[in-house]
């Protein structure tokens, strides 16, 4: 029998140890137990997430979607024309080069529906998403990938987003009326300003019936992001404000979204702590102490996505439902966001889902 000499073991251990954890790295990492305790009759779920580019592979028109297309749709010369125009250059080549085939995006679904479904085992009772194309991938994802959640009400209204993302709602609580896509009322300092502010995302309400009959709004909202200046994000934390102030005193209101200020922003701002506090009590101020965020940009956190509460829902209101601030959990499956990867099908996207319920009042 051969042996190694002992100046070489150590280097053929080193070798084997690196290949069995690069091995272990490569395995789907089973997402975290749910902490809090099992929700109780007494108690309705909600979850905000933003499901980052959740597109079909179908070209819809009026719609700048192309680069959610199959590969072998993409050969066409009016199609590459298209992509030569994009700037900058990554965007260019996810045009020209994306293969978003069935395969890709079940996997897309499959990844999101493993998240929802993580909490409250089969999802929360209410469920606000950003960056859904539009209602033939919804109902995808609720028919074919969270069928066990039992979502009986399904809401997409179309906005004027000429990406097609839109703000989707699903529940397990039936609808109390008609749902509403509100514009906001931007005004603009110029031409340009005008021109992408009629392109911009609207608030979405939609009226629910709680369990005992009472009547509860959901506004869901996805606000301009970093890319845009800082005003018009202004308008629409004064518009949202306005909407909850306005409806709290009949409604139980509860507002959710991607608002996309970051934690330099509300720094210089107080977009949440000066201005949303008047009217709500937040999920990340007033519970979450020690949550890091919901979004990583260059190892910075920050709350782009939050849940907020109208004041009539507060430990003294006068709502049947208060808002519980130690439910309120940033929904982890890794040390930070993982979008979702064509190549491996792993991660699912770029924020991670924020979590709380309302109690019924005793």
């Amino acid at each position: 029998m051969k042996y190694l000499p002992l100046k070489i073991l150590p280097l053929f251990v080193a070798i084997a140890l690196l290949s069995t954890l690069s091995c272990i790295s490569k395995r789907p990492r089973p997402l975290p137990e749910n902490s809090l305790p099992p929700k109780t009759a007494a108690e309705i779920s909600i979850m905000n997430y933003n499901v980052e580019n959740l597109f079909d592979n179908i070209h819809d028109e009026n719609r700048e979607d192309q680069t959610y297309l199959p590969l072998a749709k993409k050969q066409t010369l009016e199609h590459k024309a298209l992509c030569e125009k994009l700037e900058p250059s990554w965007l260019k080549d996810e045009c020209l080069n994306l293969d978003w085939s069935d395969e890709v995006l079940n996997a897309k679904l499959k990844n999101i529906a493993q998240i929802i479904n993580s909490v409250d085992d089969g999802g929360p009772d209410i469920l606000i998403l950003e960056e859904v194309e539009n209602e033939r991938i919804l109902t995808r994802l609720n028919k074919e990938f969270l069928s066990r959640s039992g979502y009986i009400t399904q809401v997409l209204v179309e906005g004027p987003d000429k990406r097609g993302i839109d703000i989707a709602l699903l529940s397990r609580l039936p609808l109390n009326g008609k749902p509403t896509l509100h514009q906001i009322p931007y005004v603009g300092e110029n031409e340009e300003d005008v021109k992408w502010m009629a392109r911009s995302r609207g608030i979405l309400e939609v009226p629910l019936i709680t369990p005992a009959g009472e009547s509860l709004v959901v506004l869901g909202a996805h606000f301009p992001s970093q890319k845009n200046p800082r005003y018009w994000r202004k308008q629409a934390v004064n518009n949202l404000k306005g909407m909850i102030a306005g409806k709290e005193k009949k409604l139980m209101v509860i507002a959710g979204g991607d608002l996309n200020i970051t934690s330099i922003e509300e720094n210089e701002t107080g977009f949440f702590k000066g201005i949303f506090s008047q009217v709500a009590l937040i999920s990340h101020l007033d519970g979450c102490k020690s949550c890091a965020g919901t979004h990583n940009y260059k190892n910075s956190w920050s709350f782009l996505d939050v849940l907020m509460f109208s004041k009539n829902m507060g430990p003294m209101g006068t709502a049947p439902y208060f808002f519980a601030p130690e439910s309120v959990q940033v929904i982890t499956a890794s040390d930070r966001p993982r979008r979702f990867n064509v190549a491996t099908k792993e991660g699912a996207s770029d924020h991670f889902p924020l979590y709380a319920r309302i109690r019924r009042r005793n």
